[in-house]
């Protein structure tokens, strides 16, 4: 029988492989492309991806107290290159891989997390918040595959699904 931390890092790795995959077609377009005039940039887009890891964990366990933390480390982390990106996204899931690995079951089920935008809600546990980082992920690939469609990029439900 998997213990809880097993089975939401099973999920969070799955999802790490699929994104990495679309995120390494980013070089097949300019990474200035936008989906609309009003849209983010490729590269603005493939940065917020590739730190998910790295600041959700941080915002979730309460190391940042307020956005401006936030963002500071937002800054430090963006590069220019998608090599770069890629390697501050693997950073990212290294970082979050060490820092769940010190967890029993019984902790990832305590209630005493609250990040900082939400100041009113009940304490939540990493069971709550690892699966929201992962759907966070999730939801940002999505996006980036869009982009990537629209751009003419080669493409398809088979990339969007790691089978490359």
């Amino acid at each position: 029988m998997k213990i809880i931390k097993n089975v939401l890092l099973d999920f969070f790795e799955d999802e790490v492989k699929e994104v990495r995959v679309v995120m390494e077609k980013a070089d097949e377009i300019p990474l200035s492309f936008r989906l609309t005039k009003d849209s983010r940039t490729l590269l603005s887009l493939v940065n917020h991806i590739a730190q998910i890891p790295r600041i959700d964990i941080d915002i979730y366990s309460g190391k940042f107290p307020s956005g401006k933390e936030t963002h500071k480390l937002e800054i430090l982390l963006n590069k220019e290159e998608l090599d770069e990106v890629l390697e501050v996204f693997d950073n990212g899931c290294d970082y979050l891989r060490k820092y769940f690995k010190k967890f029993k079951d019984e902790d990832l089920l305590k209630e005493t997390l609250r990040p900082f935008y939400e100041p009113d809600s009940p304490p939540r546990a990493w069971t709550h918040f690892l699966p929201k980082l992962t759907t966070h992920l999730a939801l940002h690939k999505g996006v980036l595959w869009s982009y990537l469609k629209a751009a003419k990029a080669k493409v398809n439900m088979f990339t969007y699904y790691c089978r490359k």
